[in-house]
């Protein structure tokens, strides 16, 4: 669900995009919390050789590295057991989960659901309380569905592991140019906003936190202005790929390091607003374009991600959060991605990896929570 494409109605819907507990490691309370986006695209009605438009030939062909232990439906039996339980014991803290309003799509919102099944999946599994979730809007939203939106989403507020900072419920909006686009400008987003914060009153939360996804603009530092202006509590990237492509084609994993930073960096510093940054675990759309020619998609991607660089990098931005606590949004940080093996993004258990992924990612959460009892 990279931002290149937030822009194209379809391709961004196909694509796409915490209450303090004792972790399965000891997270402490000055611990920095980690989390992971989530998308839920693999839950499509299957053609007749068991293909879906995210479950694509080439993927599942080409691209069997990236296969979960699992298989790549997430709606079987047991499989969102099985990942709360692999997130929890690496000692991820929460996910936050790609969600879509379809009221904009009457045509096809049934099919368009399916996005939205994993959600569903967890909050009927008997393991959820283990992570804390929260929401991150991926659908264009307009004065048409807005009211809605907020009703459907303010109403996962009640749930007791629901993600808050200070007891506040946390909500994001991906699209959030469209958002403007939408709503009617600054000022329609703002009289917009104010009308989801007073249904959430009049639903018992006083207060909510209210994100925009946005990237560095180094040519116009000024520009994340606009949403302090239309009244958002925090910003927040997706992924930060394309601040890191340095050439069409094949790009070292450490130049998307570089394009994270700069996303941390380029925005942290040009904002009075926190900022929850992301790590990247990768990107490499490759089998998604060769299925799906009028998908607009990257022209590169990044090569030799390891376990032991994604978690090298996880550290890096755990630092970074602790010598930035006033501009973090809760002390978090949030991995791209859990799910995202379309893009060449996960954390899953893989069949050919197994959960060395993970395991990496442990051991540097676990570090972190014994830096901070001693």
């Amino acid at each position: 669900m990279a931002y290149a494409f937030a822009g194209l109605l379809i391709a961004t819907t196909l694509v796409c995009c915490s209450n303090a507990k004792e972790g399965p490691i000891g997270q402490t309370e000055t611990s920095v919390k980690v989390g992971a986006w989530y998308f839920g695209g693999w839950s499509f009605p299957p053609d007749t050789n068991g293909h879906t438009f995210h479950i694509s030939p080439t993927l599942t062909t080409a691209y069997l590295d990236r296969e979960p232990l699992w298989g790549w439906r997430e709606d079987t039996p047991g499989v969102m057991e099985q990942q709360i339980n692999y997130a929890a014991q690496a000692g991820l803290d929460f996910w936050g989960f790609c969600w879509y309003d379809n009221t904009l799509r009457p045509d096809d919102a049934a099919l368009m659901d399916h996005l939205n099944t994993a959600l569903d999946l967890f909050m009927q599994a008997n393991n959820r309380e283990l992570l804390d979730f929260f929401l991150l809007s991926c659908f264009p939203v307009s004065s048409v569905n807005w009211e809605k939106v907020c009703d459907r989403i303010i109403a996962y507020f009640n749930a007791p592991n629901y993600l808050r900072v200070d007891g506040k419920p946390v909500i994001a909006f991906f699209n959030t140019d469209e958002l403007l686009d939408g709503l009617g400008g600054v000022e329609g987003v703002k009289s917009a906003l104010e009308l989801f914060r007073e249904k959430a009153r009049k639903a018992g939360h006083d207060e909510v936190l209210i994100g925009a996804r946005t990237f560095p603009r180094p040519q116009d530092p000024t520009y994340q202005d606009t949403y302090q202006a239309c009244g958002f509590d925090f910003l927040t990237t997706y992924n930060n790929a394309d601040d890191g492509r340095r050439n069409a084609g094949s790009n070292p994993f450490e130049a998307l390091l570089e394009g994270d930073r700069k996303s941390w960096n380029g925005i942290a510093d040009h904002t009075t607003l926190p900022f929850l940054p992301v790590v990247g675990a990768g990107y490499d759309m490759r089998p998604w374009a060769a299925d799906h020619p009028n998908l607009p998609a990257s022209d590169y991607w990044y090569s030799g991600v390891t376990p032991e660089k994604i978690a090298e990098h996880l550290a890096d931005g755990i630092q970074w959060v602790k010598g930035r606590r006033t501009k973090t949004l809760g002390k978090m940080v949030v991995l791209y991605a859990w799910n995202e093996n379309g893009e060449g993004a996960w954390l899953t258990p893989t069949k050919s990896e197994g959960t060395a992924r993970l395991d990496q990612i442990k051991q540097v959460i676990e570090q972190e929570a014994l830096t901070n009892e001693n």
